[in-house]
């Protein structure tokens, strides 16, 4: 599937809620040359967008100012990162070469890097980034009516980053109930303070596991993964581990990022296919996929994507 062009509002002058008001009043006056950063996602995803942007701003930072600061801060030097090594990407078609471990060293492990930038730029770039918010649609539009289906009662969620993802399906579905796995206590500190933000702690377990060290013997109705893979030196053996978790009747929602490096960034995925191949080889069964675009690229221009996949067990 390829990207369809978004519809702009009828106005870039559509009224901001306070929460993202006062974000976009605190990353203007930090970094002036982002200032323009809301006004061109409102103007491409509309009301709707600011409105949900919005609750989203007031559950984590509400009545927290200085964290606000810090969080457009984090989302500011996240993105710079970013266009630097996307810049260094576009000559050498290349990732910076670097072990797990040593991405794990640097960036899982390092509480500064995890908490002052990587993990507030993620959480926002779900909402600015316009890759990143078309794929949460797909998510939304595709996968959740497919769980509702299933009258899931239990999902996993591996590699949980924010929880941001998890958040979606706790708010979503009340009935469920959801586990999350990541190797990072930064990321299960965040998670954990995202998922109470939202009231859903009841519903919700965090462990800390690595998935190919330790199988989860119990599968789920349910699995999402959302760019893990591109952070492996081999991802095959994990994509058998999420298998492994998925239940016969199950559905997952596996995602990747393709030609985008990062500084935790290893397996370069070139085309879509790469990862559905390395899907079919793990024993899943892709149903449905949706690739997304940062920008309009020049000629021969290689650009940020993320490619999202609806997945099944494949029949033995």
């Amino acid at each position: 599937m390829t990207p369809t062009p978004d519809t702009p509002a009828p106005s870039t002058m559509l009224p901001k809620p306070p929460a993202l008001g006062a974000f976009e009043a605190e990353l203007g006056r930090q970094f002036p040359y982002l200032a323009r950063v809301v006004d061109k996602r409102l103007e491409t995803f509309g009301a709707p967008w600011a409105d949900e942007f919005d609750r989203e701003l007031d559950a984590m930072f509400r009545g927290q100012p200085d964290k606000l600061a810090q969080a457009a801060r984090g989302y500011a030097m996240f993105s710079l990162d970013a266009m630097r090594l996307q810049k260094k990407f576009e000559k050498t078609r290349r990732y910076e070469a670097k072990t797990y471990a040593e991405a794990a060293r640097e960036v899982y492990h390092n509480r500064e890097y995890m908490v002052d930038l990587y993990l507030p730029g993620i959480l926002l770039s779900h909402y600015l980034w316009p890759h990143h918010y078309r794929q949460l649609q797909f998510f939304r539009q595709a996968y959740l009516p497919l769980v509702t289906q299933l009258r899931a009662e239990l999902f996993y969620d591996v590699g949980i980053g924010t929880g941001f993802y998890s958040r979606q399906m706790l708010s979503a579905i009340p009935e469920i109930r959801g586990v999350g796995f990541d190797i990072s206590e930064h990321s299960m500190e965040f998670t954990r303070s995202l998922i109470s933000a939202w009231g859903h702690a009841p519903r919700y377990l965090i462990r800390r596991q690595d998935i190919v060290e330790a199988p989860v013997e119990t599968p789920a109705a349910c699995v999402i993964s959302v760019e893990v893979l591109e952070h492996l030196e081999n991802p095959i053996p994990f994509l058998r581990g999420v298998a492994s978790m998925l239940s016969r009747e199950g559905v997952g929602f596996i995602t990747a990022a393709l030609t985008a490096p990062n500084a935790d960034h290893i397996y370069l995925y070139n085309e879509v296919d790469e990862v559905i191949s390395q899907l079919d080889e793990a024993g899943l069964r892709t149903d449905l996929f949706q690739e997304e675009i940062a920008y309009e690229p020049k000629v021969d221009e290689p650009v940020p994507r993320v490619a999202a996949f609806i997945v099944r067990r494949k029949a033995v």
